[in-house]
């Protein structure tokens, strides 16, 4: 069924799920003092500096700074969207995923779609300007893929750092709520938004 989830059954979901035996059910976590650790799941390393903290129902890369709640750990580690992870999470806890909806209209999906656009516009504006864009153009080229084709499929650059994309809202929350529902912010512990994919390139 359509239609927005709740954010007070988002929240509720949160603090049924056991964020250590969900990790621990895709990455087998270790005991260390109050919280657990393994290898980092999203970075190469062999001294582990992934902890999971099940008081605080959090995940931490010391290593790459992977971070995030039970929502996020799907969205990175089964590349699941946003509905899907929270639809996931129900189904462990037993429960049903609510959706408000008016009597006459379902979601208008419509802002969300535009932010997407304006996302890709960005990415592809990078691989074209960005002055590290070019190993991802070197890559792009090894693979036997033209510029018109870059084109045609919309193929951009996430460039490094933190803030990029979230600095093209311009302040405006609305617009960086929509990045996050969209699965193109990641949130702090602090509740502070950052990007999601960087340094990478973007289909």
């Amino acid at each position: 069924m359509a239609g927005r989830i709740p954010a007070s059954f988002i929240d509720d979901l949160l603090h049924r799920v056991d964020i250590v035996d969900l990790i621990n059910s895709r990455v087998p976590l270790k005991k260390g003092g109050k919280d657990y650790q393994a290898c980092c799941p999203f970075h190469d390393e062999k001294t582990p500096s992934f902890t999971v903290s099940r008081e605080k129902q959090f995940y931490h890369c010391f290593g790459c700074g992977a971070h995030g709640s039970a929502i996020g750990f799907l969205m990175e580690y089964d590349r699941m969207e946003f509905f899907e992870a929270i639809e996931e999470l129900a189904a462990r806890e037993g429960l049903q995923v609510p959706r408000e909806v008016g009597p006459d209209q379902g979601p208008d999906y419509r802002p969300l779609y535009a932010t997407l656009a304006k996302a890709a516009k960005y990415y592809q504006h990078q691989l074209r300007t960005h002055p590290d864009a070019q190993r991802a153009i070197d890559y792009i080229k090894q693979r036997g893929l033209s510029g018109a084709i870059a084109a045609d499929f919309s193929i951009g650059f996430a460039p490094p750092g933190f803030h990029n994309l979230m600095d093209q809202a311009k302040g405006d929350a609305e617009e960086l709520k929509r990045l996050w529902i969209a699965g193109m912010a990641s949130e702090s512990e602090e509740g502070r938004r950052y990007d999601r994919f960087r340094d990478r390139i973007m289909f």
